[in-house]
């Protein structure tokens, strides 16, 4: 008799798109015999805290500890992640057996007729007109909004991606900052809103953003196998390089961070006393974490050690 498999997953409509879709391409990829897989929704810290910030909790497992413990207590095989998500130091005993080919990693500006600025021109500044209210839950977003919508306030707002669509359709906000990949996953209606598309070079999306993680034990070698023509060589190179420099510079839900890999060069933004930065590394053949800083705001600099404790951080 085959094995039966079970995949852990959120219970969200997205997190559920997700595992659907791993399954779809487990299927389309199988040799032989199709797998067996159950699906067992488990619930998450994350969905039923709904504080306003998500500070100092991303490190801690905020959306994956219960989907980690299920794995270590071998409930489930396998668990469905946005890689975002994901701690970067993975617990003892679990290992990513796949990240999947990477959907758009940019964010998007959905914002509402009425305050919507047409005329806005300047790239350094979104198209808002003065006073009108966005709402985000991420600190890195919230930053960002300080340095490129000065002229407008940042709400919390939390809630899966229908809801938070409907609240701005209600009038609640003037417009929210979304991720492109869940948007286009869930096929939500836009229609009657402006969306604008964030370049992912100057407003950094989350280290990992659009890409669908699988995590499963270290020593489970049927189910490494089974996700093996899964895994995007590509995609998970990029996406390690980002979460490198989170886990290096010591960003995530604490200090506002983004990342965003394009082939030997990662656009870095970070926030400091001075406001949002932006920075572009280096990085040489072999993926390694970059030293060398060639552009900082969009000025070529000299080199300088991207470690931490380099006084070039405290300086920005």
């Amino acid at each position: 008799m085959s094995r039966r498999f079970v995949v852990g997953t959120r219970g969200s409509a997205l997190a559920r798109w997700q595992t659907d879709h791993v399954n779809q391409r487990l299927r389309e990829s199988a040799v032989g015999e199709v797998p067996d897989v159950e699906v067992r929704v488990i619930t998450t810290q994350g969905d039923v805290n709904l504080a306003d910030r998500l500070a100092g909790t991303l490190e801690k497992g905020f959306f994956t500890a219960e989907l980690e413990a299920a794995l270590h207590a071998r409930e489930i095989d396998w668990a469905v992640h946005s890689l975002k998500d994901l701690p970067t130091r993975m617990p003892a005993g679990l290992t990513l057996v796949a990240v999947l080919t990477r959907a758009s990693p940019a964010d998007l500006l959905v914002v509402a007729e009425a305050a919507f600025d047409a005329a806005a021109t300047r790239p350094d500044r979104l198209p808002l007109k003065a006073g009108a209210k966005v709402g985000t839950s991420s600190l890195r977003r919230d930053a960002m909004l300080k340095t490129f919508a000065p002229e407008c306030s940042s709400l919390p707002l939390r809630g899966n991606v229908p809801t938070r669509v409907d609240k701005l359709r209600a009038g609640k906000y003037d417009a929210i900052v979304l991720a492109e990949a869940g948007l286009s996953r869930l096929g939500l209606s836009l229609d009657g809103l402006h969306v604008v598309r964030l370049d992912p070079r100057a407003w950094q999306p989350a280290p990992g953003q659009g890409a669908v993680a699988v995590q499963a034990r270290a020593g489970d070698d049927a189910v490494r196998a089974l996700f093996a023509p899964i895994d995007h060589e590509e995609t998970r190179a990029a996406t390690a390089l980002e979460r490198a420099f989170l886990r290096e510079l010591e960003g995530g839900c604490t200090t506002p961070f983004g990342a965003f890999a394009d082939a030997n060069r990662v656009h870095l933004g970070i926030v400091r006393p001075k406001g949002w930065v932006s920075l572009v590394a280096q990085v040489d053949g072999e993926h390694q974490i970059a030293d060398v800083l060639v552009e900082l705001n969009g000025q070529q600099e000299p080199r300088h050690d991207l470690t931490p404790n380099h006084p070039l951080w405290r300086a920005l």
